[in-house]
């Protein structure tokens, strides 16, 4: 998050080739990602387009929302990130842009924007201005029609102001936060990597709020499903193979992993399985 907060379009003067990111559940198979970016390069030609993943499960909105909160602390201000998980496209859900921690997000109102949105300075507003649009308007393919052009503009200095109004009621999602219970925090899974490496809930910044350390203390058990880790390893590597360690991982999550194997497989792990942290 930027110092202050500033309009999103001064941002993007300061970039001297401003960053698109593109995440969808379109797959790789169809044409589908090939023609947004067709779509992009001619709407913002001089924007550089980075694709997060188009390997979200289709419809998964949950899955998308934590791949773009876990991605986007990586971008610099004046990125603009372009989501499309859109199970409810054609019918009258709303689109929007959000601004929000020095970077633009444009994307279906489903909750997929949720990181944007929980920032304390996030303005969301709806994209009504059809001026922006690809024409004709496709009932089935907003993320060419619709977002593509919009975060073009957004990349072009756009002001936000002028996508269409103000939203004071966007679509959220439940995010459980981990609870503290006594001596521990209690965490779930939230994402398996295609490593089988199962990411929590619980951070380095909740770890430190709970007990006023730093998450690099060793002093911790972890309890998932029916195992015990004691300690948090330095790496992936930190023990002898088929190991099963607690590290906190790029993303500053605590994450449950094998080494030189997949913890999901090994343990059965996946999303919503409890994981208890506690001092020794």
């Amino acid at each position: 998050m930027p110092p202050r907060a500033e309009p999103l379009e001064r941002y993007a003067h300061r970039m001297a080739r401003r960053i698109i990111t593109f995440l969808s559940d379109f797959g790789s198979a169809d044409w589908f990602v090939g023609v947004v970016h067709g779509v992009l390069h001619e709407r913002a030609p001089d924007s550089y387009v980075v694709d997060l993943t188009h390997s979200v499960p289709p419809g998964h909105v949950n899955r998308g929302a934590f791949i773009l909160e876990a991605a986007a602390p990586d971008f610099p201000p004046g990125t603009v990130h372009l989501a499309v998980v859109d199970p409810g496209v054609g019918t009258d859900r709303r689109a929007l842009a959000v601004a929000a921690r020095g970077q633009a997000f444009v994307g279906p109102d489903n909750g997929l924007l949720e990181w944007a949105l929980a920032a304390p300075e996030a303005k969301a507003h709806a994209l009504t201005n059809e001026k922006l649009f690809r024409q004709p308007v496709s009932r089935t393919f907003h993320g060419r029609d619709v977002f593509a052009p919009v975060a073009a503009a957004l990349a072009r200095g756009e002001a936000i102001a002028k996508l269409g109004p103000r939203v004071t009621d966007p679509v959220r999602l439940p995010f459980a936060l981990p609870e503290r219970r006594e001596d521990a925090l209690v965490g779930h899974v939230v994402f398996v990597d295609r490593f089988g490496n199962a990411l929590t809930n619980l951070t380095a910044s909740c770890i430190a709020e709970a007990w006023g350390i730093t998450a690099d203390d060793r002093d911790f058990e972890i309890s998932v499903l029916d195992r015990h880790i004691e300690g948090l390893s330095r790496s992936y590597g930190d023990a002898p193979v088929g190991t099963v360690v607690a590290i906190l991982g790029s993303s500053g999550r605590l994450e449950i992993a094998q080494v030189g194997g997949a913890a999901s497989d090994r343990l059965g792990l996946g999303e919503g399985d409890s994981v208890i942290l506690r001092r020794r």
